[in-house]
């Protein structure tokens, strides 16, 4: 078991398909026994977060090789009709701005259905209530476009007792603005989208909502490199722009723990190479490759930490 002042807080960033990193690094931590007494995740890592809750880390390694394009990415182009603002707080000239506003409007439009997102939720996790397999509280990060704000959902030992159904929230938090469509939500009879915060300009995701740990460890899927990222192709335009916005948002959490009273040790595992990869790159070696890279980076921190004694 790993030897940390506990509580232990897990905090899991995005990235879509470089998760995988991420569940190769959560999975190794797992076997080696961490026990997190709460766990928060936006997108691809509410995905991670959920499969540590009911135990089920030693799964991702075949879903991750197993994955296809084609599994996730169907393409169905929809509308929805949202107060969208993806570069809230970003400052730019005026000719900037204007195209600002322009992709703001584009965002409205998804490429692709969220169908296939909820069919491997449901025959993977079936969410419908059920107890964790772990004693933690989960926290589920969206984006709230109405409100633009984080909308956080916590579940508390089960999948059920939240305003939201579980699979909704995981769905909501991943839904990538122009790629996957928003999630309804209704609260207290008002209609509400709810999208990844992930890539949404200003960065108002942090590590407060861990407060009372004594340690924190924080899985990010960003380097710092990826600020400068100049991808190419038809998607090179999200691709860059998503990656800048991931790798800001990754770091103004992990600079976000100076805010939190308990001043846990914070531990930020990030990839220590390229992955080689896309966001919506959803190729199962490519997956499976940055899967095993992630457990050398978890492999190496757990080396570290016994070294510490």
């Amino acid at each position: 078991m790993l030897k940390l002042k506990r509580p232990v807080g897990l905090f899991l960033c995005g990235g879509g398909a470089l998760g995988s990193w991420q569940s190769g690094a959560l999975s190794r931590l797992a076997e080696a026994g961490l026990e997190a007494d709460a766990v928060a995740g936006f997108s691809v890592g509410a995905l991670n977060g959920a499969a540590y809750c009911f135990g089920r880390t030693d799964e991702l390694e075949d879903i991750w090789a197993g994955m296809r394009p084609e599994m996730i990415l169907k393409v169905r182009p929809s509308y929805r009709r949202m107060p969208l603002d993806l570069h809230s707080g970003m400052s730019a000239g005026p000719l900037a701005r204007a195209g600002q506003r322009m992709q703001d409007q584009l965002a409205k439009f998804s490429l692709f259905s969220g169908e296939p997102l909820y069919a491997l939720v449901e025959s993977w996790l079936g969410g419908r209530d059920l107890p964790f397999a772990r004693k933690t509280v989960f926290y589920v990060i969206s984006h709230c476009v109405e409100r633009k704000l984080p909308q956080i959902f916590r579940f508390d030992g089960k999948a059920g007792g939240s305003r939201i159904a579980f699979n909704d929230a995981l769905i909501s938090s991943c839904a990538i603005p122009s790629v996957f469509p928003p999630v309804t939500w209704f609260d207290e009879g008002r209609r509400y989208h709810l999208v990844d915060g992930g890539v949404i300009g200003l960065a108002t995701i942090n590590l407060n909502v861990l407060e009372g740990c004594r340690t924190v460890i924080m899985l990010s899927n960003s380097r710092e490199e990826e600020m400068n990222f100049r991808g190419r192709g038809w998607m090179s335009f999200f691709e860059n722009k998503a990656r800048r916005i991931l790798a800001v948002h990754s770091q103004k959490i992990y600079e976000s723990r100076v805010l939190i009273r308990s001043s846990p040790e914070v531990h930020l595992l990030k990839p220590q190479e390229d992955l080689g990869m896309g966001i919506l790159e959803l190729q199962g070696a490519k997956c499976r490759r940055a899967f095993e890279i992630g457990e050398k980076a978890a492999m190496d921190f757990i080396a570290g930490l016994e070294s510490r004694g």
